[in-house]
């Protein structure tokens, strides 16, 4: 955590043209100094423990399992009842499809009496058997439990095919296997659930990659034996390999952004080709609002069920650690995601909604017996006074957050290529409270005048999450958004942020403030950046699922579309990389 303190000290001054500055030695602090930025008592009474929060601890080690079933035959057209409970698990195909609503959308258009309830359990990159998650992190079969599903959507097959014919056996073997122990499990306590087998998206040659000369070939046979699996065991079956290919192959636009991940009009066409295979029939004209309603309500969930600083939350120090009670926080965010249900539901039905969704019933999170503490607040002036400069040097004030409030809480700066100096900023650290959207910034600060001082202060962006690095190219920027590495950039002139892509999505977050970080680009072109100890990241690519544990390397070259995990070491909180002048890669611990 103090690493983002350190940033904070750095941006706060700057030293015109080069500078060495030697900080005065501290004297050792007595224990219990009020000044100390270490976690220390609030002074507050702590509330009773409440035995009802325990049901939201998702733990692997105590979530319930489902008991065992005589399994049921599905049959497509799928006929729902009301009430029905659908889950989606598997790969990025359905992982990223909660950013987009269409299909979900369509079901509760065309079911509004039906009042479904959709959770999305998907993960990028998973496969049969390979499905790395964080410590104490509750398996599929738990959270399928404690979601009640009576329906699963099941995508896998993607990252299988890239062990190409050979692995073919291995991958008919455990799809029979995963889906015969699937089907005989109670997972809403009574029945067997109906599963749906979806097979994975034909990819596309796209400037960059030729990912359908590349990976086609073993798709459609891996599409093959999904749907024999599904004959043979007796479940739904959808292809979405066929119609994507023909959609892909008929020219116009892309409908994926990177020849394997669909954009929001791949999307849509495989929204309707998913409804039209599961019913039987056509899906009914989007209706925006349901969908708008579908994306905020997958928005809130996803922050339940995969939060950021997991760790926290699941692992080692879900205790008490200054921060926040997670237990809360998950009854909070069940809540709110069931609101979001019942205003589905509502604008299916034709129901008059609010303007705004009502969250009154979500209760306040209990008052913290410990907060981390803060460093003492001081002027830039007695910051100055507190420095030991060699004489030969001068240091000079560039900016502050009493100028600029929209500086507070710095992370990062870079300068460009006009003189201004860019900020990324973060008040959402070390995570998202239930009621709260991130508001992070990226911050231009420019010296118009002349005199060594910022007079001008533009907002870039100001709706990102937890921006820990962020880098120039391609005419935008590159910025970490856990488990996201986003680009963002502005397409209009206007000095602000308006195009927003996912480009890769799988990075670990079992610790906000190491996660995805220290972005820059090599001498070979390459945007190099890392993450460090209790993460596991798995990303999708077309060129393969790409797969890191603990303190690892990655290597993104953007015009190919790939990403490459070039080495792990376990270094725990490591700030800064660089290339000296031989192009050796120099990094702290």
């Amino acid at each position: 955590m103090h690493s983002l303190l350190r940033f904070c000290f750095v941006l706060s001054l700057l030293v015109q043209p080069v500078f060495w500055v030697d900080a005065q030695k501290k004297p050792k602090k007595p224990r219990g100094n009020s000044k100390d930025g270490r976690n220390k008592q609030t002074g507050k009474k702590a509330e009773p423990k409440d035995p009802a929060l325990a049901k939201y601890a998702i733990f692997e080690k105590s979530a319930p399992r489902p008991g065992s079933t005589k399994p049921l035959k599905t049959q497509l057209p799928l006929a729902l009842a009301q009430g029905t409970r659908i889950a989606f698990i598997g790969n990025t195909l359905l992982d990223r499809a909660q950013d987009f609503g269409y299909f979900e959308a369509a079901m509760q258009q065309a079911f509004p009496k039906h009042e479904l309830t959709v959770r999305n359990l998907t993960w990028a990159a998973d496969a049969l058997g390979t499905e790395p998650r964080p410590a104490n992190f509750a398996d599929v079969e738990q959270h399928l439990t404690i979601a009640k599903a009576d329906v699963i959507f099941a995508a896998y097959g993607f990252n299988e095919s890239f062990a190409g014919e050979s692995g073919l056996p291995e991958f008919r073997q455990k799809l029979m296997t995963y889906v015969a122990d699937l089907k005989a499990k109670a997972f809403n306590g009574k029945t067997g659930p109906r599963i749906v087998l979806v097979s994975p998206i034909a990819n596309e040659n796209v400037k960059g990659v030729a990912a359908a000369d590349r990976n086609n070939k073993n798709i459609e046979a891996y599409t093959k034996v999904v749907r024999e699996v599904a004959r043979a065991q007796n479940v739904g079956f959808v292809d979405a390999f066929a119609p994507t290919e023909k959609a892909m192959a008929s020219g116009g636009s892309d409908l994926t952004i990177n020849g394997c991940h669909l954009n929001d009009e791949g999307y849509r066409l495989l929204g309707s080709e998913l409804f039209k295979q599961t019913f039987g029939k056509s899906a009914p004209a989007v209706n925006e609002a349901v969908r708008a309603v579908v994306q905020e309500k997958n928005k809130q969930f996803f922050r339940r069920y995969r939060p950021v600083n997991t760790f926290y939350y699941t692992g080692g120090r879900n205790r008490s650690y200054g921060y926040l009670d997670f237990l809360p926080a998950m009854r909070n965010f069940d809540i709110m995601v069931q609101n979001r249900d019942r205003r589905i539901w509502d604008l299916a039905q034709g129901k008059k909604v609010p303007a705004k969704i009502d969250d009154s019933n979500v209760p306040p999170l209990p008052t913290t017996t410990a907060s981390r503490g803060a460093n003492k607040w001081m002027s830039p002036a007695d910051e100055l006074k507190a420095f030991k400069v060699d004489p030969r040097f001068e240091v000079n004030l560039f900016a502050s957050e009493v100028e600029f409030p929209e500086i507070a809480c710095p992370i990062q700066m870079r300068w460009d290529s006009r003189g201004r100096m860019w900020v990324s900023c973060s008040t959402t650290y070390p995570h998202v409270y239930p009621g709260n959207e991130p508001d992070d910034k990226i911050v231009i600060l420019e010296d118009t005048d002349g005199d060594g001082k910022a007079d001008k202060s533009t907002v870039f962006a100001d709706d990102l999450q937890i921006p820990l690095s962020f880098e120039f190219g391609d005419g935008g920027v590159y910025v970490s958004e856990e488990p996201h590495m986003s680009f963002i950039k502005d397409t209009d002139g206007d000095g602000k942020a308006d195009y927003r892509e996912k480009v890769l999505t799988g990075f670990g977050c079992e610790d906000s403030h190491h996660a995805l970080h220290d972005f820059v680009w090599s001498p070979d072109g390459d945007l190099v950046f890392r993450e460090s100890i209790f993460h596991h990241s798995q990303i999708e690519t077309p060129y393969g699922p790409i797969r890191q544990q603990n303190s690892g390397w990655f290597r993104f070259e953007p015009r190919l579309h790939r990403l490459t995990s070039f080495g792990t070491y376990h270094s725990t909180n490591p700030w800064g990389v660089t290339f000296d002048d031989w192009g050796q890669h120099v990094a702290s611990h």
